[in-house]
């Protein structure tokens, strides 16, 4: 049985998920398989047959988005550790063995701890040509998880299958903001991040959400855990912070389309909340 499924949920990126499924495979990890989750891609998705190996299994299904391409290759996994990759990113080489190194030993350190192991990452805006190297901070305060996932969990994340068991799945409601949920519910029971201080994966930064899409996921994520009498209501300071990121999501959304007085209305709603002299609620990076 592999000790890691590397789940890769692919719509509509034939040439970038392939470039992605590389990466994988050069890691020369003997104890991995790679699970591909076809979204619904039109043409459906097709593996080379120079990426044709064993270990490599692609599972189809309508499309979904990506909360629910990411619960199929979970459910589809033969193996004890879960790997995520997103379809338009890759992974520097030789660096899947030091992670799961890492992860090994803590878990053997303490197996009932809830633990979401994370790396180092390059965002790269393909436009624009800039790099900006990240590394992450470990943490277990559920305020820096209410305040947006800064650590890249789509490519960099490495985790025991069966927390997923635990905490539950991604909430297939959400085609937004799908890995800010997981870890609120992940925070809330305990768990904590820790990252391995080095670059592990290349981020290429996609386009923004259409704002309708994005104000669905608001809806949910608000209804959920900043409504009175809510199961899953957050304290205030924490309410704070979320509302507070979902504004300045909002805001970069309105940047993109180059909508300025909305993007000023709505990043002036995010500093209202939380007050600070950076776009960011605070500084989650350490220098690489």
């Amino acid at each position: 049985m592999a000790r890691i499924s590397i789940i890769i949920p692919v719509f509509n990126r034939q040439q970038p998920a392939e470039r992605a499924v590389r990466s994988a495979l050069e890691q020369n990890f003997p104890d991995a398989e790679i699970v591909i989750v076809d979204d619904g891609s039109r043409p459906p998705f097709a593996l080379p047959p120079a990426l044709a190996r064993a270990n490599v299994r692609v599972v189809s299904q309508a499309n979904g988005g990506a909360a629910a391409a990411r619960n199929a290759g979970i459910a589809a996994a033969r193996g004890e550790w879960i790997a995520l990759l997103d379809s338009d990113d890759y992974w520097v080489p030789g660096t899947l063995a030091p992670r799961f190194a890492l992860a090994e030993r803590d878990f053997a350190a303490d197996p009932n701890t809830l633990v979401a192991h994370v790396a180092g990452f390059v965002l790269y805006n393909v436009r624009s040509g800039r790099r900006e190297t990240r590394i992450p901070r470990a943490s277990g305060n559920p305020l820096d998880f209410a305040s947006g996932c800064w650590f890249s969990p789509g490519s960099t994340l490495l985790i025991r299958k069966d927390v997923f068991r635990k905490i539950g799945p991604f909430d297939p409601q959400l085609r937004r903001l799908e890995d800010l949920d997981w870890f609120l519910r992940f925070a809330r029971a305990g768990g904590r991040v820790e990252r391995l201080p080095k670059v592990a994966a290349m981020i290429e930064l996609g386009a923004k959400p259409e704002i309708a899409v994005l104000e669905s996921a608001a809806r949910r994520l608000l209804a959920k855990y900043a409504a009175s009498g809510s199961p899953d209501l957050l304290p205030p300071t924490c309410v704070r912070r979320l509302t507070a990121y979902l504004n300045l999501e909002r805001a970069s959304v309105f940047a993109a389309r180059r909508q300025w007085p909305r993007m000023l209305w709505s990043l002036a709603r995010s500093l209202a909340r939380v007050p600070r002299t950076s776009l960011h609620l605070q500084q989650f990076w350490d220098a690489a």
